[in-house]
């Protein structure tokens, strides 16, 4: 399947709305259907995409760049897209993904995001690394948003165990960003089990707005969220509201129906989320019975030697 029409429609500035109409039209056949003349679209719709077949060109030398980088670029109708996306997110699913790595991760089975601040405490970074190393090594794909903090310390966690991971950029896969990681993480890239993803323009330079966007995938590609640390939802800096990225991960979760797990620390956005019940609360406790515990409440016990539970039961869905 050629991604090129894809890529033009994914980056057109159109509503969302007016996509899905394209979409509609096309039948899922975006490449048959501009071949064909664009039949059934008229007036302002079919001017409108006149214009983004213009960049046709210029996209389809990016494309070819990025084949030649190694990117894999998989439009919404390709059988890799992962099904996880578009159950969960439906309309809002991006229309195409840039992928660097292993593909097949993002159909995984068993996923987890694990999210949280960039300048978390030393306490809330150790539990992390540990969880990242617990459902590393427990075979979980760990999905986190790959940033300073919270996000690399759960996948450093994830690479003791040579586990797998999926990093879901809020840049584009051609971004300075992007080339660090691909330099840093080559041997996770190349073994397969490290997959990098945007939804981005290749281009697309780090934005605030991107790095909240990103949040509904990281989401979406897992069976739960677990939250390191996080500020409280909204704070004041300089005169201007500043919204909190982890906490609006929480919100994503709430809203796609995936349960949140949150460390239960001394920490004042942590015991907010909990009294808010927006997330359950993960106490800490040394060794694996805490990741334990939270595995048990997704699914039933794996049949493996344990040590012996804590009693009464420390997590209590809501």
């Amino acid at each position: 399947m050629n991604p090129l029409y894809w890529m033009l429609l994914a980056h057109s500035g159109l509503k969302t709305a007016e996509k899905m109409q394209i979409l509609r039209a096309a039948g899922g056949n975006l490449e048959g259907f501009v071949e064909g003349g664009l039949p059934g679209l008229s007036g302002n719709t079919r001017a409108v995409m006149e214009k983004i077949l213009e960049e046709a060109a210029a996209t389809g030398f990016l494309l070819e760049e990025l084949k030649r980088q190694g990117i894999r670029v998989i439009p919404g109708a390709a059988p890799e897209y992962p099904v996880r996306l578009k159950q969960t997110l439906r309309q809002n699913t991006p229309l195409v993904l840039y992928v660097a790595g292993e593909v097949s991760l993002l159909q995984s089975k068993r996923s987890i995001a694990i999210v949280g601040s960039r300048n978390a405490s030393p306490e809330a970074l150790e539990l992390t690394r540990r969880a990242g190393r617990y459902f590393g090594k427990e075979g979980y794909a760990v999905v986190t948003g790959m940033a300073r903090g919270a996000d690399l310390e759960a996948f450093h966690g994830v690479r003791e165990v040579a586990g797998k991971a999926i990093g879901v950029l809020p840049y584009g896969i051609s971004a300075k960003e992007t080339f660090k990681l691909l330099r840093e993480y080559q041997e996770d890239i190349f073994s397969g089990r490290l997959a990098l993803l945007s939804e981005l323009h290749p281009d697309a330079p780090w934005k605030a707005q991107y790095a909240m966007m990103r949040n509904r995938i990281v989401v979406a590609l897992s069976d739960a969220l677990l939250v390191a640390q996080t500020g409280l939802k909204e704070t004041v800096e300089q005169g201007k509201k500043r919204m909190s990225g982890t906490w609006d991960a929480v919100a994503q979760a709430k809203r796609l129906g995936r349960p949140a797990f949150v460390f239960d620390l001394p920490i004042e956005g942590n015991q907010a989320l909990i009294a808010q019940g927006m997330a359950q609360p993960l106490p800490a406790f040394p060794g694996d019975q805490t990741f334990m515990q939270l595995e048990d409440t997704l699914s039933p016990p794996a049949k493996k030697s344990r040590e012996t539970p804590i009693q009464p039961p420390l997590l209590t869905p809501e």
